[in-house]
């Protein structure tokens, strides 16, 4: 790993304790002028991670040196990073927390899955952690429902025009491939005009594993099962803790391996790891291991847990019991290496993971192409 990667691994966390602290000082006094700034922030914004990367650097003030001169250019960049997207969530929250009281009132069980979630649990500042769109989870039955309710909103289930001034209809084609092949409804956007935000988004999403996954389970006992919690400002509610956990897992090990998003350059990012590193961190400190053991095992979801648990222990040790890993560790660990399973166009990686996990440039590596339409 480079020393831009090196740098942003070690900023790619929620807090920084003392030693930490001390190590990216002395990083920092020792790049004198050979660090690609322009690189780190790159890397920084494709992996998701720059709002909270820049809150570091402000915060404690990495910027400053002994001899008065910065060893961080621009700073007033890093700055906006964070309080742009605090805003940006600040504005999301407003909107998905309407969103989440009128799903409440019309009577639609349901429970919101992930970016929230994940931002409220264990992040505590919204402006850390970007937020993308509103992920809804309900039961095949109660989908047309909550449509209805969306629309009421002044949603339309539809993608943003080319030059991003409305919301246009799919194709025939593209929404009967989503009906066949696809555990979501096709999104819900609405214009936004705020500063900080030019759509509002909201999935209803149907399942937490995919159609081709081997794994499985019944929406209507994760609904059960669901927690009240105040999400976006608004009484609402979530997946239980293990089921919460399980499903961040299912849903980085769909994106790292799926064509979709590697062609996307989406399938591996920081963000994504640090979720379930800040995931274990809270079910160890909770005891929660024994219920996600169990719950796995129900849903034949083990490998999707391991997938996520031994790639975010390559990245953050410290956060993932080696007990846990010991336990979801399968005879057979090949697919770790492995893309396409759940297109059904299977291919294997012949870079190391850390190695493609700063490669901007893997996907070209792919020769098999996603069969899901985009227009």
């Amino acid at each position: 790993m480079n020393r831009e990667n090196e740098l942003l691994l070690e900023l790619a966390r929620v807090s920084l304790d003392a030693r930490r602290l001390h190590r990216v000082r002395t990083a920092l006094a020792g790049y004198g002028g050979e660090f690609d700034w322009g690189g780190f922030v790159d890397q920084a914004a494709r992996h998701r991670v720059l709002p909270l990367v820049g809150r570091h650097i402000t915060r404690h003030r990495l910027f400053h040196s002994d001899s008065g001169l910065p060893v961080i250019p621009y700073r007033w960049l890093y700055e906006s990073a964070y309080e742009g997207n605090l805003q940006r969530n600040l504005t999301l929250a407003e909107e998905f927390g309407t969103v989440i009281e009128a799903l409440g009132q019309a009577g639609i069980p349901y429970a919101i899955r992930k970016g929230p979630v994940v931002v409220e649990r264990l992040y505590g500042d919204p402006g850390l952690r970007r937020i993308g769109d509103l992920d809804v989870l309900v039961d095949r039955p109660h989908a047309p429902e909550a449509g209805e309710v969306l629309v009421k909103l002044g949603y339309r289930q539809g993608r943003l025009s080319a030059d991003g001034a409305a919301i246009e209809e799919f194709s025939r084609s593209t929404r009967l491939f989503w009906h066949m092949n696809v555990q979501n409804e096709l999104p819900y956007m609405k214009i936004a005009d705020r500063p900080h935000v030019d759509v509002f988004d909201v999935d209803i999403c149907l399942n937490i594993f995919q159609t081709l996954a081997e794994s499985n389970v019944s929406v209507s006992a994760l609904i059960a099962r669901r927690e009240s919690a105040v999400l976006c400002g608004r009484s609402g509610y979530s997946l239980a803790p293990a089921d919460q956990f399980i499903d961040l897992c299912a849903h980085l090990h769909k994106e790292a391996v799926t064509l979709h998003y590697i062609e996307q350059g989406t399938d591996l990012q920081l963000q994504k790891f640090l979720d379930i590193g800040l995931s274990c961190a809270e079910l160890t400190e909770r005891g929660g291991w024994p219920q996600v053991r169990a719950q796995a095992q129900e849903y034949a979801a083990g490998r999707s847990v391991y997938f996520a648990l031994h790639h975010t222990a390559e990245l953050y040790p410290e956060l993932v019991p080696v007990a846990e890993l010991a336990h979801f560790r399968p005879a057979d660990t090949g697919y770790l290496d492995s893309y396409g399973d759940f297109d059904g166009a299977g291919g294997r990686w012949e870079q190391p993971f850390k190695e493609r996990l700063f490669d901007g440039g893997r996907g070209r590596q792919v020769a098999q192409k996603s069969s899901v339409p985009r227009t």
